[in-house]
């Protein structure tokens, strides 16, 4: 059975202010229960995803191209996210825009599918907020909740996924766990709770298109923090893979912003750089970790290289190994913050 206590957030810029809206609908379509998760401000940016409890599989509805029609907008539903094997088309008939395009969303989702007909959604949550970007993206409502459950759009062969989000009083959303649900039956397989500093990005926090374990299998998510929930441009990721012998995924100690794999030496190199006084100087931290048979990373090498490069990038002026100041100010540097440091 689907566990329908969900709530969508929706994270718009515009000016100085940010307006965010929290939104989903659940009911029926057909003989299925279904949830639609909204994330949309302008009718050009209206992203859903849609999950029922026939398949498990979350996908992402195909907006025909922003089509909208007399009766209302129309959108396809695919099998899996991105492919052209459609398994329905909806027309989402009430949703309502204002002069300047931003989207109005009901009490109830009216529609009709081609393949079951009319049918009618239930909000559930909603919640709306504006906030001055120069207060450092604190939220100054009272608004509180714990473990709010979202759904992600990405999914393994046999899971899928919701992130676990909080907010407190004054301050921004905080994705603190996964649920990880089995697609066979919708049932909770595992929660992966104590996760620290990863700020809420939507329904795109977790990606599984890395085989981080190399066995081959569509069995491996990472899941990406930032500084806030809002801002992506620093984004580190941490690296999970499902281990069959103890029936759950398990943490591979691996976490970076630039790490890139060798399946045939069973390997993954991460690189951390710093900028030291200015963007064109660079200590660069490179970790090299091989994977074991206890199915986690171990560190076997590490070296610290500073880069001097001409104003345009093109030429390295300098190239020499880190002293022991620019090692150790690489290595306590904050990776979520690490652009701001030649600032």
């Amino acid at each position: 059975m689907i566990n329908l206590k969900k709530v969508l957030f929706i994270i718009v810029f515009f000016s100085n202010f940010a307006l965010a809206n929290y939104t989903i609908y659940e009911g029926t379509i057909g003989k299925n229960k279904v949830e639609l998760y909204f994330d949309a401000f302008y009718d050009n940016d209206i992203n859903i995803i849609y999950l029922n409890n026939d398949s498990f599989e979350p996908t992402q509805l195909d907006n025909v191209h922003n089509t909208q029609i007399e009766n209302g907008l129309v959108f396809n539903v695919p099998k899996t996210n991105f492919s052209e094997d459609f398994i329905d088309t909806i027309v989402i008939k009430n949703i309502d825009f204002n002069k300047d395009r931003s989207i109005i969303l009901n009490q109830n989702l009216e529609g009709y599918s081609k393949k079951y007909g009319d049918f009618k959604l239930v909000r559930k949550f909603d919640y709306e907020f504006t906030y001055n970007d120069d207060d450092n993206l604190k939220l100054k409502n009272n608004i509180e909740f714990e473990n709010e459950e979202i759904i992600q759009r990405e999914s393994t062969k046999d899971h899928y996924f919701k992130t676990l989000v909080s907010k407190k009083k004054g301050e921004f959303l905080k994705v603190v766990g996964i649920n990880v649900y089995r697609k066979k039956d919708g049932s909770l397989h595992q929660t992966i709770n104590d996760l620290k500093d990863f700020g809420f990005l939507s329904f795109t926090s977790i990606y599984t298109n890395r085989d981080a374990n190399f066995d081959g299998k569509d069995n491996d998510f990472y899941i990406s923090k930032s500084k806030e929930s809002i801002d992506d441009s620093n984004v580190i990721d941490a690296y999970f893979s499902y281990d069959e012998k103890q029936n759950k995924f398990v943490y591979l100690n691996l976490t970076g912003r630039f790490i890139t794999f060798d399946s045939d030496k069973k390997t993954a190199k991460k690189e951390k750089i710093c900028p030291i006084k200015t963007a064109m100087t660079r200590a660069t931290i490179t970790d090299l970790y091989e994977y074991s048979d206890d199915k986690k990373y171990t560190l076997t090498n590490s070296k610290c290289e500073l880069i001097k490069y001409s104003e345009n990038g093109e030429k390295i002026l300098l190239s020499r190994a880190c002293n022991k100041k620019e090692k150790l100010f690489c290595q306590k540097a904050s990776e979520l913050l690490i652009d701001e440091y030649a600032d």
